[in-house]
């Protein structure tokens, strides 16, 4: 997006009256009566609903299955972001577009960067090289992390339920804890060589190097601004057969045919989609950060176990 367009949309941040139609965050919360945080991507939606337990009212920027790699905001977006409470991002270069909108639609709003003293790692290749890894919310431990700083940053805003906040993030933080043991108890039935991912785009590193994984190879890097060109894909079919790799995942936010061309000629499975920059659908199992977890766990098991 240009930056005259961001000017734009930001300007109507400004300008547009607090009873303008068209904003379903705005309008939730007043029907609500209760205080706005506005997040994202719909992951870390789902972890501020759990420290706030019902007394915020948490709406995502990114739609469920939204791609927050190329998302172009609307304008009803920043008047989501002028009217919140509070903000939440992930950082690191995840939402670069949020930039563009922050500095006066959350001008007397606090935003909290919910990666905050967590180590990221480095991207060698692709767009970014040199860049950090966004994608940190893949390893359960660094997501209790995440609900430190969601913690730290609702209990600061709204002091008066803070003992709420922080009794809801320790048993969350429980129930993180108890999905890594599970996750490492799941993938512990798949032989060290097989436990190898090759996915449409560089999200599982962080869960790679928690459980035991090495991604092999993907087709875009950490972000997914950039076609791939044919000499990339069919060095991508070559890898997967040189590594043996038992089958290839796409992920749901993400146009599935590269994939399961490079499936077809390389002669190896397709798993089930993964869950990678958005939590599921309503309905699909996967719909929390914790159903999103298990559910990749399960696919990635059925299509690497022997």
């Amino acid at each position: 997006m240009s930056l005259r367009a961001a000017a734009a949309i930001l300007s109507l941040a400004v300008t547009v009256p607090a009873s303008a139609a068209g904003d379903s965050a705005a309008a939730t919360t007043a029907s609500a009566g209760r205080p706005a945080a506005v997040t994202t991507i719909s992951i870390i939606a789902d972890m501020v609903r759990a420290v706030a337990g019902g007394l915020v009212t948490v709406t995502s920027i990114v739609h469920i299955g939204g791609d927050p790699h190329v998302y172009e905001p609307l304008p009803s977006d920043a008047r989501a972001l002028a009217r919140a409470d509070i903000v939440f991002r992930n950082g690191l270069g995840l939402e670069r577009w949020l930039d563009k909108l922050i500095g006066g639609a959350t001008a007397r709003r606090p935003v909290v960067t919910v990666t905050d003293g967590l180590p990221a790692l480095v991207q060698s290749t692709g767009d970014y090289p040199g860049d950090p890894d966004p994608h940190l919310w893949m390893d359960p431990a660094h997501a209790q992390v995440y609900v430190d700083n969601i913690t730290a940053g609702l209990a600061g805003r709204f002091p008066r339920h803070a003992q709420d906040f922080r009794r809801n993030a320790a048993d969350y933080r429980r129930r993180l804890g108890g999905l890594a043991d599970w996750i490492s108890a799941e993938v512990a039935v798949i032989p060290p060589a097989r436990r190898k991912l090759v996915t449409t785009h560089d999200a599982f590193r962080y869960f790679g190097e928690r459980f035991g994984f090495t991604v092999t190879a993907t087709i875009w890097g950490i972000s997914t601004e950039r076609e791939p060109s044919a000499a990339e894909v069919a060095g991508i079919i070559r890898a997967v057969r040189e590594a043996a790799v038992p089958a290839v995942f796409v992920e749901t936010t993400i146009n599935p045919k590269l994939m399961q061309r490079i499936a077809r000629d390389a002669g190896v499975t397709l798993g089930r989609p993964l869950y990678g920059d958005s939590v599921g659908e309503p309905g699909s199992g996967a719909e929390t950060y914790t159903g999103m977890m298990r559910a990749n766990t399960r696919a990635i098991v059925d299509a690497l176990g022997e």
